[in-house]
């Protein structure tokens, strides 16, 4: 038996100003910080076993070590996003868009695939187009 435990902490803050009628900005802030971890697995004894229907002696045939999986569970990471974006009215059905996403990840405790520390910015641009 184990209990496991799972604390999540976000912030996201949003803005959009039009400054004109045809410029529009807007950007965003999100923090997680979060950790997770399972306590020792605990196997119970053989005869709390027996008395729930199994075996006697079922548990010595087997080998069984749990005594790595809490390790192997806990995860504590921090996960930073910005994102700022302008928007351009050209015509009625025209905008211009472009957009900066920047991404920064903090794997205090490699979890499952290892330790996946880093960062990432995205540029992007385009025209969105009513019909």
């Amino acid at each position: 038996m184990t209990d496991y435990t799972s604390k999540s902490t976000n912030l996201y803050l949003v803005a959009h100003l039009m400054p004109t009628e045809k410029l529009g900005i807007h950007g965003s802030f999100d923090f997680n910080l979060s950790e997770a971890a399972l306590d020792e697995v605990q196997i119970p004894d053989s005869a709390a076993l027996v008395a729930i229907g199994v075996p006697a002696g079922w548990f010595a045939s087997h080998s069984y070590d749990y005594s790595q999986m809490s390790t192997y569970s806990d995860f504590d990471y921090e996960l930073l996003k910005l994102n700022f974006g302008v928007e351009y009215l050209l015509s009625p059905k025209i905008t211009f868009t472009a957009d900066l996403d920047y991404a920064d990840l903090k794997d205090n405790q490699g979890y499952v695939y290892g330790n996946e520390t880093g960062s990432f910015y995205m540029i992007r641009s385009g025209f969105r187009l009513k019909l």
